[in-house]
This record gives structure tokens, C-alpha cells and sequence, in this order.
């Protein structure tokens, strides 16, 4: 995308630069998490669980993209190729998209509220990346530590 000098940026200038990092981190997250993917394939019922298992990736997939962009700040996002950072990020989304398929699945087959399997993913992704810098500076304080 060119950038324009001296012209403020319009809502589809602003709207296409969120759209380049929400596709980036579709590709970023569907590669880390997917062995957590494949593991999913097997699980039963099918319909609850992949239900919550679309709204766990796609949240994930959008908040990691609006975190990343600042859309929505949270703190130091790391960057695609931090390769530093890249097996804490694979387990990491690996864990928010496999335990908000299990909260969801679980939601739904306890209450019965069809809602409950969309919803109950799609917080818990937003709330658990918006958690990641913060993990992330955690970890890496705690290896910097001398014994």
C-alpha cells in the first residue's frame, strides 16, 4: 500500500492496513495452531465442537490482527517473523484455540443454548490475547534472571 505525504489517511486506507494484518495473522495462527487443528479432527460431538472451534481460530484470527496493528492496544505485540517468540506463540494460540473449543463445546452441551458455543470461544480468544505481551515480557524477565 503507498502512503500518501501530508494526506490524512481515509477509512479505507485504514480499513485495508487492517485488513493486511488480520490475513497475516490468519496465516500466522492457522500454521502455529495447527497441530492443535488436527488433534480437534477427531473429537466428538462434531457439529458443537466445530462449531466452536471456526469461532475460536476467527476470533483469534481477528484479534491477533488488531492487537498486531494496534487497532486495539494491549502493548508490545511481537512481530510476524520474531522467530524468539514463535514456540511460545504456537503453544500459546495452540491453547486458546483448543481450550475455547473444549469451554464452548462444554457450554453448549451443559446448557443446551446454541449461542453459547460461538460466544464463550470468541471472549475467551479476545480476553487470553490480549494477555499475550504480558506473558510474553513475563517469560522473558523470568529467563533473564540469574540464579
Amino acid at each position: 500500500m503507498a502512503r500518501r505525504s501530508g494526506v490524512r489517511r481515509t477509512v479505507s486506507d485504514r480499513f485495508e492496513r487492517w485488513f493486511d494484518f488480520v490475513f497475516f495473522a490468519g496465516m500466522e495462527v492457522s500454521f502455529l495452531a495447527l497441530p492443535v487443528l488436527v488433534l480437534l479432527l477427531g473429537v466428538r460431538p462434531i457439529g458443537p465442537v466445530s462449531a466452536a472451534a471456526l469461532a475460536s481460530l476467527s476470533t483469534t484470527v481477528f484479534a491477533a490482527g488488531s492487537f498486531r496493528g494496534r487497532y486495539l492496544d494491549v502493548g508490545a505485540w511481537p512481530r510476524v517473523g520474531q522467530i524468539r517468540t514463535m514456540p511460545v506463540r504456537s503453544a500459546y494460540y495452540g491453547g486458546v484455540v483448543g481450550i475455547g473449543t473444549y469451554l464452548g463445546t462444554e457450554a453448549y452441551l451443559r446448557t443446551g443454548v446454541g449461542w453459547a458455543v460461538v460466544v464463550v470461544p470468541a471472549v475467551l480468544s479476545v480476553v487470553a490475547l490480549a494477555a499475550l505481551p504480558r506473558v510474553l515480557d513475563a517469560l522473558f524477565h523470568v529467563s533473564r534472571v540469574s540464579i
